[in-house]
């Protein structure tokens, strides 16, 4: 039998250099290739580290053979008193491959109480973000997929939170094509071509949370589990499969429950409560989502659904999800409303617009149709209309041969929520309320088969 011999390091740090490119050739061109993206610009978000270092000499590599515009951009938190260095050192190297770089000086609003590390990282997103570039490149490779896994795993995630970094983030523009690459093969490289990097002092301060998982946790897992971050990164993949089998599931769903025919999507809570209890979590987190609302934690996803299934008025029913979001209940339905402070006035006439933006930021859509909505020519000359905010004791006719009947009755049976009755504006001719839009018109004004009449409706605010 054969003896099995091993590579010199050398050969086997040349066969890992091969196999980055290669990895980051394939990644790219199958990407691009999927989006039919020709010639994408490419913004790499160079920190001077190692793991960016090697990011950005890869793709000048590769920029032979595969066709998209690269540069890169530099971040100066000015949390170092090294800051303006690196930032000299990311300019000499962009300078030494002829690739554009933008330094970028961001404010780290300390005391927001996100901590150092949320707070600089929502700072480094937002300047990237207004790049304008068709993909954001970041550095991320294995060992951090590692760190992020057990620092979410600490915080009690849920699965979609286990799943950790994604490879391309499609929403925010992000594509991390070293993932799946060992930090240690990323040295490697950078020995191979000689390159040089920054090491960050921070790095090393364990008062951080990821470093202390760098620095103390992984050390510690080696000593018994071969190759521990592989393992953590792979599960990682099993959670982002799981994750997106729960979204396809919210989504099948959504379909039978949610009237999207509504500001922010409306549930159906009869329909929701027929679910599995973990089914109506999902589908609430997946409608909050949605919305771009940060994922609920448990505490706060078990108050909305306890309180949705409540037995107190509607009302009652409040959670705050966002800033200026609430959950609210309604004749069996669920709604995402915003707080308004105070309700903008509005005393404006209608002078034949077509679409009408009012001081609250909402909007009025006047349609003409044959045969439908109020007649506002019957006179032989159109009628001067006056939209106005309800005050309080109009009064509105429905129908013939009925009495005329309270504004608020109406909006009852109209199924109009509480928090939108003070908001929609309301349309009189002279001193009489003659159209409530998205409801109808009074009675004695309907157009009739031969006339023009005028459909009137209502979009909220939606920002």
């Amino acid at each position: 039998m054969e003896s099995s011999k091993k590579l010199p390091k050398n050969k086997v740090a040349k066969q890992r250099d091969s196999t980055i490119e290669k990895q980051v050739r394939l990644f790219l061109e199958t990407l691009f290739q999927s989006q039919q993206s020709n010639n994408p610009s490419l913004l790499v978000a160079y920190s001077g580290g190692l793991d960016s270092t090697v990011l950005l000499h890869v793709l000048h590599q590769i920029q032979k053979t595969v066709s998209f515009d690269l540069r890169a951009m530099h971040i100066n938190h000015g949390l170092s008193h090294h800051a303006d260095d690196w930032a000299a050192f990311c300019q000499h190297a962009c300078d030494q491959l002829a690739i554009p770089i933008d330094t970028i000086t961001v404010h780290v609003a300390k005391e927001s109480g996100l901590g150092i590390e949320a707070a600089a990282r929502n700072a480094r997103y937002a300047a990237l973000n207004n790049a304008g570039a068709d993909y954001i490149c970041l550095g991320h490779h294995q060992d951090d997929q590692a760190e992020t896994f057990l620092l979410q795993l600490a915080r009690g995630a849920g699965v979609k939170g286990l799943a950790s970094m994604a490879q391309v983030d499609a929403k925010r523009r992000l594509l991390r094509p070293l993932l799946y690459v060992k930090r240690s093969v990323l040295n490697d490289y950078a020995t191979k071509h000689r390159l040089q990097w920054i090491e960050d002092e921070s790095n090393s301060d364990t008062h951080f949370d990821r470093n202390f998982i760098r620095h103390t946790l992984i050390p510690t897992f080696n000593k018994r589990y071969q190759d521990i971050s592989g393992t953590l990164s792979r599960s990682a993949m099993h959670m982002a499969d799981a994750s997106l089998l729960l979204g396809e599931l919210a989504t099948m769903d959504a379909k039978l429950i949610i009237d999207n025919s509504q500001q922010f999507g409306v549930i159906r809570l009869d329909a929701l409560f027929n679910l599995s209890r973990a089914r109506q979590g999902n589908l609430i987190r997946w409608w909050l989502a949605n919305n771009q609302i940060n994922m609920p934690s448990t505490a706060l996803l078990n108050q909305i659904m306890n309180q949705l299934q409540s037995k107190k008025t509607d009302a009652a029913i409040k959670v705050q999800v966002a800033d200026d979001l609430i959950v609210m209940r309604y004749q069996r339905h669920a709604y995402l409303v915003r707080e308004t402070k105070k309700v903008a006035s509005i005393n404006q006439l209608w002078q034949g617009e077509e679409t009408l933006l009012l001081p609250d930021q909402s909007r009025l859509t006047f349609t003409k149709q044959l045969g439908k909505g109020f007649a506002y020519e019957r006179r032989g000359q159109a009628i001067q209309l006056r939209i106005k905010n309800r005050e309080g004791g109009e009064f509105f006719k429905p129908a013939l041969g009925r009495p005329r009947r309270q504004l608020k009755t109406v909006m009852q049976a109209s199924a109009i929520p509480p928090w939108q009755r003070a908001q929609l504006p309301l349309i009189f001719m002279d001193e009489t309320l003659v159209i409530i839009p998205n409801i109808g018109v009074d009675a004695g004004l309907v157009a009739k088969e031969h006339e023009v009449g005028l459909v009137v409706s209502w979009e909220p605010h939606t920002g």
